[in-house]
């Protein structure tokens, strides 16, 4: 004796519910989706490569010598007023290669120097160290494990620049072409307000004018840097042509 289920039977000859439809086609835009061979951390498994492990500053604007030390996830920094807690997302910033004016607290690299290390001050140095472990790492043949972003600011005729150093510290690289190319293979964006969002920015995005939302979105998007990109193309090809 055959046995029919009715409940099943109906759901089998309804029509599709407009949710149906959504769900399965929001599945095959996934299938589809040219990310869909990105590499992505597997679920309960931690992110190897762009976590920032440690932040170093010496005579960076209020800290004489200070080296902070973060957690794979999420870090939460805090102290008094004055107490130096911007100068540190601001070091960052600086040495993954945002200007001095992109931190809202100098015009120039110099400014950023501690003004109470006194006369004999050659200038000030950040450091960032990164892991680099995994398939997108950078160059883990060359940097290994963890990668250091080094930036000194000299008052004379010291350095000013970037170095790239490897897990054992050593020197491997000053090139700010490397630099970038490092940046964009760990998909770090300093001066991206989504990424990095200040005090400022902050506040031009909840109180600003509806010019500074629409700036913030364009930085955000990256459309700001494409149309830089695209300018620099079209001027390039104009004077070849010329």
């Amino acid at each position: 004796e055959e046995v029919y289920d009715d409940d099943e039977e109906d759901a089998a000859a309804a029509p599709s519910s407009p949710k149906r439809k959504k769900k399965a086609k929001r599945a095959s835009n996934l299938t589809n989706s040219p990310m869909k061979d990105r590499n992505t951390n597997c679920e309960g498994k931690q992110a190897e490569c762009g976590i920032i492990h440690e932040i170093y500053v010496e005579n960076f604007m209020c800290h004489r010598k200070l080296s902070v030390k973060l957690c794979r996830n999420v870090n939460f920094i805090h102290g008094q007023n004055g107490s130096g807690k911007s100068a540190i997302l601001a070091a960052l910033q600086v040495c993954l290669g945002a200007g001095a004016r992109r931190t809202h607290r100098a015009r120039n690299l110099r400014d950023l120097v501690r003004k109470e290390s006194g006369e004999n001050c050659t200038g000030a140095k950040v450091r960032v160290t990164l892991l680099n472990r995994g398939a997108d790492g950078f160059k883990p043949e060359i940097y290994g494990d963890r990668i250091s972003v080094e930036r000194s600011i000299s008052l004379g005729s010291g350095y000013n620049g970037y170095k790239l150093l490897d897990a054992s510290g050593k020197e491997r690289s000053r090139s700010k072409k490397d630099l970038d190319a490092m940046l964009d293979q760990l998909n770090i964006q300093v001066e991206n307000p989504v990424a990095v969002l200040d005090q400022e920015e902050a506040k031009k995005f909840l109180t600003g004018k509806a010019e500074d939302k629409y700036a913030f979105f364009t930085k955000a998007t990256e459309l700001e840097r494409l149309d830089r990109v695209y300018a620099n193309i079209h001027d390039t090809i104009i004077d070849q042509e010329n």
